[in-house]
């Protein structure tokens, strides 16, 4: 009995992280990133680089944000905490005007003895976000001379055309100087005599949709035709959609984004154009990672912020509580994984990364994280995840406390959303949708599309009382009372 116990004591330091050599970590952000993604089964998507990582990684299937934008998300993401414990509910709340000696996930590393460094848009794309605490040395958001736009001249509105594809090299976008910047920053951090944490944050395929035309002429433009559900989901309240048109807001585009035909399939190929591009520097950093021989002993993980719509059921962008936003790519690697290449159809959130993270680095978390550490998964592909995920969108879109919270749980089969008033906790509207039946959530391309809220629906009366007690179970044990 004794040896067996020792045994298992060496087995669990092993597969944690401990009694070995400590990992490096490599995470990578992609910008607004569906799972537009050949080894996710998208038919339009041309991303060999990720599909060949996915080969050596595994592959999360149902993982999702916990608020569908990019600011909240990457604090839910680099805190362990969820939105209303954070109160960032906006791109530019900050924790720490809330949780001022909060340690991060990169700080906890930094404390611990890792070279933390961070290149690119990791926590904010806007420098009054930044987190000097979190890292080693300041964050590099961009460099003087990394261009949005290339061919844009004159003056005009703030935001310019929503997709752009000049004739250049893919150093000639911001991405391709990025890709530049962290390879050589890899091998620097290979001299140093300490592990290293290295975020880098690529901005696409976050509109503008600008990449070369190299990228663009990948694409047919006949394979974009936006079909099959053009209007909202029927008997969703309005409250369900954004109130704020991120689309809108760019040159020639309608500011209530009833786009033409040909300017919708025009965005969706500069979409996937702009997938490819980050493809290729997602590559490039992974190549490089692999010819300086760091690939044994460092983590990497891949994944998209948050989701992303094109057009389907009426929507764009994001900022909704509906699959197409919340549900995100997330490909991990570890040193002492089971199964690579092997996906995993275990719900995970986004609020799981940090003590995933740790443990796998044989790092204590702080106690009072909101998520739950899923390395078992990495282990044991069919092992168990959540039965419940949690997203949440807050209206309106603005930087003070929320009016009105919707909250949404995803479990195997249905979503169901509750719309409160903030300062009552009073429900005003719900929505329920069965992920089974045809008639309330479509299937397009292999992505899940809602078209019909059956809440008020006789026959899903059952249904829908037991996920509204699950919503309440949810609520009481996760979200705290103010």
């Amino acid at each position: 009995m004794i040896l067996r116990l020792v045994f298992f004591s060496l087995f669990v330091s092993v597969v944690c992280g401990q009694g070995a050599k400590r990992p490096n970590v490599l995470m990578i952000f992609v910008d607004d990133l569906r799972p537009a993604l050949g080894c996710y089964g998208d038919p339009l998507a041309k991303t060999p680089n990720i599909d060949r990582f996915a080969r050596t990684a595994r592959q999360f299937n149902r993982a999702y944000c916990n608020q569908a934008v990019c600011g909240p998300s990457r604090a839910n993401i680099l805190t362990g905490r969820l939105p209303d414990n954070t109160h960032v509910w906006h791109n530019r709340n900050l924790f720490r005007d809330v949780h001022p000696d909060l340690i991060t996930l990169p700080q906890l590393f930094k404390n611990d003895g890792w070279h933390a460094v961070a290149l690119g848009k990791v926590f904010s794309g806007n420098e009054k976000e930044l987190d000097p605490a979190s890292w080693s040395e300041p964050e590099i958001l961009r460099r003087e001379g990394w261009k949005n736009y290339l061919l844009r001249k004159g003056g005009g509105p703030k935001k310019g055309a929503p997709f752009e594809k000049a004739d250049v090299p893919d150093d000639g976008y911001t991405d391709g100087k990025l890709a530049n910047l962290a390879i050589r920053r890899l091998a620097s951090l290979k001299q140093r005599k300490q592990p290293f944490f290295l975020a880098v944050g690529f901005f696409k395929p976050h509109l503008p949709f600008n990449a070369p035309k190299k990228y663009w002429d990948w694409h047919d433009p006949k394979d974009f035709a936006l079909a099959g559900t053009p209007s909202r989901a029927r008997g969703a309240p309005d409250v369900a959609y954004p109130d704020q048109m991120e689309l809108g807001g760019y040159q020639g585009v309608p500011k209530n984004e009833e786009v033409s035909n040909r300017q919708a399939r025009e965005l969706r190929r500069g979409y996937y154009a702009c997938v490819s591009y980050v493809d290729t520097q997602v590559g490039r950093l992974l190549d490089g990672l692999e010819s300086l021989r760091l690939n044994d002993n460092t983590i990497v993980l891949l994944l998209g912020d948050h989701g992303f719509s094109l057009g389907e059921a009426g929507h764009w962008c994001k900022k909704t509580n509906f699959e197409l936003d919340t549900h995100v790519p997330l490909l991990m690697r570890s040193p002492d994984m089971k199964h690579p290449g092997a996906a995993t159809k275990a719900m995970v959130e986004y609020t799981d990364l940090y003590p995933t993270l740790a443990e796998l680095a044989g790092l204590n978390s702080p106690a009072d994280l909101d998520g739950r550490s899923f390395a078992n998964l990495l282990v044991d592909p069919d092992g168990r995840g959540r039965d419940v995920v949690l997203s949440q969108h807050s209206r309106p879109w603005s930087t003070g406390e929320p009016k009105i919270m919707g909250y949404s749980i995803r479990t195997e089969d249905h979503r169901y959303t509750r719309w409160i008033e903030w300062e009552t906790r009073k429900a005003f509207s719900e929505e329920l949708y069965d992920y089974r039946a045809s008639a309330s959530v479509a299937v397009q391309e292999k992505y899940l599309i809602e078209i019909a809220n059956v809440e008020d629906e006789k026959r899903y009366a059952q249904r829908r009382n037991v996920m509204r007690e699950r919503m309440d179970k949810v609520l009481r044990a996760r979200v705290p009372v103010r």
